[in-house]
């Protein structure tokens, strides 16, 4: 992995964004140790870790399929957590966006595909 690149890939979410992002965390899965962000929240970090593992136990205990490649909490004060799956790589990408200052368009279109993009690239060289 490289971790400049990793940190690139921080910095490429930040420009997409433009000043909605609030945080950001990405680290291994299984461990909840984080490896890069911005606006770090080990707290934050440490229950999505646990979310995620829990929604992938009750999703599969009631036969439903598996977490594909993300997913979304909206919640109070404009704030909004997207966790970015990377499966097969061994890690998650937590981000809390200003919902105000964000279109959802924007940020599933543009901004998540960029992130993926530049994490797969920092994690494969």
């Amino acid at each position: 992995m490289n971790v400049k690149k990793l940190k690139e890939a921080v910095e490429i979410l930040k420009e997409d964004l433009d000043g909605a992002l609030m945080a950001t965390d990405i680290w291994g899965t299984g461990t909840g140790t984080a490896i890069a962000g911005y606006n770090q929240n080990p707290q934050a970090t440490a229950l999505f870790e646990k979310v995620t593992d829990y929604m992938r136990k009750a999703l599969k205990g009631a036969g439903f399929p598996d977490l594909k490649d993300y997913y979304l909490l909206e919640m109070d004060n404009n704030a909004m957590v997207l966790v970015l799956q990377f499966k097969e790589e061994g890690f998650q990408w937590g981000i809390l966006v200003d919902s105000s200052k964000v279109n959802l368009g924007l940020l599933l279109s543009i901004a998540v595909p960029d992130a993926r993009k530049a994490f797969l690239e920092a994690v494969n060289d």
